[in-house]
């Protein structure tokens, strides 16, 4: 049996005292303010979506790189690479896509906004909805699927898209189930947040429901991290993006965690890290503080925190060893990287930037999984790209999305989510659906 590790409540490294011209940069920024009015609403106004993406640190839109020649499956060892299938969401369209280990599509979900929330301001508006786009899709076992609309809503549709429920919010990222089936998701809101001079900015919560979609209970963010200090790793946080070029406005002063990812920690998780963790608690990301965070959801408080050397990072998620795998969006200022940390002693234990020309890229999102092989599933979000590689970084398995997005269709279209699932998620498929997932 392997040893339980011991913990004690860490603070995060690196939060020292902010040098002059980083101090400088955050008093600007919360005296210019943002250019948006921040009339406080506890309901999802027409413009309330839109007045939290003006304040994001991060843009997300359909697609932002200009397309290349490669489409599909480009490259599949079969003896290596872990069996399955792959399930999407893309900048292109409202749509939820299930495809075999050849890019082969063998089940859609799609639904028009009006038709998931026919009741939201923005249903039959004339100006047209942004982020017309599913940002993140689970699959249930009976095909049905839970979606994040990206600071619209969250909602349920059966495996033929039907809508089950809706719920109309500034849902936002990710969203996961827990052992009871409930749905743990983030959400956004403005308010103040003390500590930051009375101005609405924009809190996360981790949010709980229960299989139908209401609302259980809620954690704010800030409340969560206030045991280990989050306005001095905000600070610090301004330094470290002046001085390794984020290029951030004064309106991302307002946007002060941009937790990005959530997961739980499985029986097995928590028996790796050893006390205080328990299954439950909450492995979050936060792109505004450069952070990944362990937090108790039960007690509201944060067991375990890192600011960097990773910056702006994406999707972190545990591995069956302990080690905390995650997308790395700013290993340099043209580069990103997948990293996995030993949170005992903070260390990078591994690491893959890609391969020479085709090293990885993406500002504005990314994704990783670790599979039942071993392998790591790597989703480049800006450049439609997804790899799977092995511990020794060969490439087995790569896909170019053939979806494409923006004015006459010359950018590639984000891949915001791809997930491999297996057999507990597919059984629902015919059995020509099911020809090729690699088994």
């Amino acid at each position: 049996m392997t040893p339980r590790a011991s913990f004690s409540v860490l603070a995060p490294r690196g939060a020292g005292v902010i040098g002059f011209f980083g101090l400088l940069l955050l008093v600007v920024s919360i005296i210019q303010g943002p250019a948006v009015s921040f009339a406080e609403t506890g309901e999802v106004g027409s413009l309330e979506a839109d007045r939290i993406a003006e304040l994001s640190a991060i843009g997300y839109v359909s697609g932002s790189e200009v397309a290349g020649a490669e489409k599909g499956v480009v490259r599949r060892d079969r003896e290596r690479s872990a069996a399955g299938f792959n399930l999407l969401t893309s900048g292109h369209a409202p749509v939820a896509l299930l495809m075999d280990m050849d890019g082969r599509v063998v089940h859609e979900w799609t639904a028009a906004f009006e038709d998931v929330f026919p009741d939201h301001p923005r249903s039959g508006g004339e100006q047209p909805i942004r982020r017309n786009f599913w940002r993140e899709a689970i699959l249930l076992p009976d095909g049905g699927i839970i979606v994040i609309w990206d600071l619209f809503g969250i909602f349920k549709l059966d495996r033929n898209s039907n809508v089950v429920w809706a719920v109309p919010e500034p849902a936002h990222h990710d969203l996961q189930l827990d052992g009871l089936g409930q749905i743990v998701h983030l959400q956004a809101k403005r308010k103040v947040i003390a500590g930051i001079p009375e101005q609405p900015s924009v809190e996360d919560f981790i949010v709980t429901r229960n299989a139908e979609g209401r609302e259980l209970g809620r954690v704010a963010v800030s409340d969560a991290l206030r045991n280990v200090n989050w306005k001095k790793l905000r600070l610090n946080f301004w330094r470290r993006a002046e001085a390794r070029g984020y290029g951030l406005d004064e309106r991302s002063a307002f946007d002060p965690f941009h937790t990005n990812s959530l997961r739980l920690l499985s029986q097995s998780d928590a028996a790796s890290l050893g006390d205080p963790f328990k299954a439950g608690d909450a492995l979050v990301s936060m792109a505004m503080l450069d952070t990944i965070a362990i937090i108790d959801l039960e007690q509201g408080l944060t067991r375990w925190s890192q600011q960097g050397p990773f910056g702006m990072q994406h999707s972190a998620r545990m591995t069956p060893g302990g080690e905390i795998l995650l997308f790395n969006n700013f290993e340099t200022n043209s580069e990103s990287s997948v990293i996995a940390l030993d949170p005992r002693t903070r260390a990078v234990v591994w690491s893959y930037p890609g391969e020479g020309q085709a090293a990885l890229h993406s500002r504005r999102s990314g994704g990783v999984q670790i599979l039942d092989n071993g392998n790591r599933l790597i989703t480049e979000t800006d450049g439609g790209r997804a790899l799977e590689v092995t511990p020794e970084g060969d490439v087995v398995w790569e896909f170019h999305s053939p979806y494409r997005a923006g004015e006459g269709g010359q950018k590639v279209a984000h891949l915001y989510s791809l997930e491999r699932v297996g057999e507990e998620q597919t059984g629902w498929l015919g059995s020509e659906e099911t020809r090729d997932s690699g088994q």
